[in-house]
């Protein structure tokens, strides 16, 4: 066969622009004609069904797709996938069958619960569109969807969408749709993650709130020791609303259970009283709880069986942790070289004990005091104070004036949204630079000398009507519940007491003074004076919940400066505590050990660093 010649010739310059001049002026353009019928088949859509080539079968419902589109690619269903495969193997082997018996369907009403019947479109508008839009609504069942039929991107983005979406207003709806339609790790983890936010913001919840989570899973969250809470008062509360709405056969057991997870020897006396009203909850396991509460190693516990013959376990001994995770700072200015003043010892028994407090209600607590002396190496040196970065909420005990170096390391730290609480008194801090700028949101004042001393106590009294659940002295159902659990407060008078402009008076004395306020426009409280006697526990003026009511507004203000300032750095290394000179001694936690009832070890620490109750 003869080979080819190849000629190759070019046009010179002139020639291409002789042929360019005889082009002619108008250009053809004739459009291509579009039928109606294809004005929508640009792009495949399950919606129209236009050359679909298989169908899905939801319940009576029948989704049209494209194979191509749904079986392959990024966003593709390993499921159908393999479907698709599967169909095509049968409609090959069946050659005798007709082509109206070819397998072209597959059923997923066994494969989705009906439950997320409804966000299927979805499913598919994502496939074919890389469409979604995920809310607290559709995020669960999505994942659902997109677990059984295998399509990962889906699966990933809906993990995603899940973190993020999970709030206090979310968590429940995202706790029950997880409870219902899912298994295995996905709701393991997702269940974790809503009972977390639940439990870190349980007092911002209703019964009816909670009554939309399976009571399997709110039975899991009351039992919980780091159940974020004011007092146990608010589990008491709140079990007895959703208790008294069950209906059905298995009320009793139900309401048994939500019972079981009430710790009621952590109840102050007027709760312990209205649970005593509740027919449900024996008698023998409110007097056992409340005879073993903090004894967890009492000797009556070596008997199991003794201590459950009603059927009722021995929950846990202890109250729970409120102040988890929060570091405090318990501050106060007392003039230890005034031996024979009982208020030296008064006040650093006060200290100490709500430094304790703190550490067994899972908080750490860093002691000092904080008065001013004469300058020393000592006095002068950083080693000494606290380093409010960080501390979350400081307690200021300060009968007499600090030094100046530690209040304006407390102004710092107030501008920086730290929460201070203030046991008022007339002097201490109220001068200089925290009384002219107004850190103070309750200034007290001398009275005559010969005005006798009057008792005072909380302005309404306790009831035990049990027909409200929120009928408790002052207290709100809402937040800040800084009375929740404080039955009784004493006081004496003596004191005028004057508030800077806009200041919140939380609670009031039964002559109409303040005797919780709260700062306007800064993360301080105030406390009345009046109670400091109270911290000695004098038998004339009788025990009160002076204590309790500290510790709740020092978790109020905790919580807001977490708040305001977003993640600490880190915890300090351990907890410390100061001696009555004011040098600092910190101790850490044994090695690798997170769960150990600091109560005893905390005590005996901050004895060992020198702070004597007994001078």
């Amino acid at each position: 066969m003869a080979e080819g010649i190849v000629i190759e010739t070019s046009m010179t310059p002139l020639q291409a622009t002789k042929d360019q001049a005889r082009r002619p002026a108008t250009r053809v353009d004739v459009p291509f004609p579009e039928l109606p019928s294809d004005a929508d088949t640009e792009i495949p859509s399950w919606r129209t069904g236009l050359h679909s080539d298989w169908q899905l079968r939801l319940g009576p419902t029948i989704f049209s797709i494209h194979k191509v589109l749904t079986g392959h690619g990024r966003r593709a269903s390993g499921f159908l996938c393999s479907a698709f495969t599967t169909g095509q193997r049968l409609q090959i082997g069946g050659l005798e069958d007709s082509c109206a018996n070819a397998t072209t369907e597959t059923d997923l009403s066994n494969v989705l619960p009906e439950q997320v019947w409804p966000v299927f479109g979805e499913v598919l508008d994502y496939v074919y569109n890389d469409e979604l839009n995920l809310n607290e609504a559709n995020a669960v069942p999505l994942l659902c969807c997109a677990d059984a039929l295998q399509i990962k991107s889906l699966f990933l983005l809906c993990v995603d969408g899940i973190n993020d979406l999970l709030s206090t207003t979310s968590a429940p709806r995202i706790l029950r749709d997880a409870a219902t339609l899912l298994g295995g790790s996905p709701l393991e983890q997702i269940q974790k993650a809503a009972m977390d936010v639940i439990a870190e913001n349980f007092n911002s919840y209703s019964a009816e709130d909670l009554e939309t989570i399976p009571m399997t899973q709110v039975i899991q969250i009351l039992q919980r020791d780091d159940l974020r809470i004011m007092h146990e008062n608010e589990v008491f509360d709140r079990v007895l609303e959703i208790t008294e709405r069950l209906t059905g056969e298995s009320r009793l057991d139900v309401a048994n259970q939500l019972w079981q997870a009430v710790r009621f020897g952590a109840l102050s006396n007027v709760c312990y009283l209205r649970a005593a009203q509740v027919d449900e909850i024996p008698k023998m396991a409110l007097l056992r709880a409340k005879v073993l509460h903090r004894k967890c190693g009492s000797s009556m516990l070596q008997d199991p069986m003794a201590m459950q013959r009603d059927g009722w376990p021995v929950g846990p001994l202890r109250p729970r942790k409120p102040f988890k995770d929060l570091v405090c700072a318990v501050m106060y200015s007392v003039d230890i070289d005034a031996r024979n003043d009982q208020d030296v010892e008064r006040n650093i028994t006060a200290a100490t004990l709500v430094a304790e407090e703190i550490e067994f209600l899972g908080g750490r607590a860093i002691l000092e005091n904080i008065f001013a002396r004469s300058p020393s190496a000592r006095d002068t040196s950083e080693a000494s104070i606290i380093n409010m970065d960080q501390v979350d909420v400081a307690f200021v005990l300060a009968p007499w004036t600090p030094s100046e170096k530690r209040i304006a390391r407390l102004i710092n730290f107030v501008d920086q949204g730290g929460g201070a609480v203030l046991l008022s008194f007339i002097g201490g801090l109220s001068k200089g630079a925290w009384l002219d700028r107004q850190y103070e949101p309750l200034i007290t004042g001398k009275v005559a000398d010969n005005t006798p001393y009057e008792d005072v106590y909380l302005s309404k009294s306790v009831t035990l009507d049990t027909s409200d659940a929120f009928k408790r002295t002052q207290d709100t159902p809402t937040p800040p519940r800084i009375l929740c659990g404080v039955d009784s407060i004493n006081g004496r008078r003596r004191i005028t007491s004057k508030l800077v402009d806009g200041a919140r008076v939380l609670a009031k004395w039964s002559d109409g003074q303040p005797l919780v306020v709260q700062h306007p426009d800064k993360n301080v409280f105030s406390v009345s004076q009046r109670v400091s006697r109270i911290f000695e526990l004098d038998d004339d003026l009788g025990h009160d919940d002076t204590l309790q009511l500290v510790l709740n507004v020092m978790a109020q203000a905790g919580k807001e400066a977490r708040r305001l300032r977003g993640p600490r750095a880190g915890p300090p290394g351990g907890f410390a505590s100061a001696d009555p000179n004011g040098n600092g001694t910190t101790g850490a936690l044994p090695p690798g050990n997170t769960n150990v009832d600091t109560r005893g070890m905390n005590s005996l620490l901050i004895n060992a660093a020198g702070v004597n109750v007994s001078l």
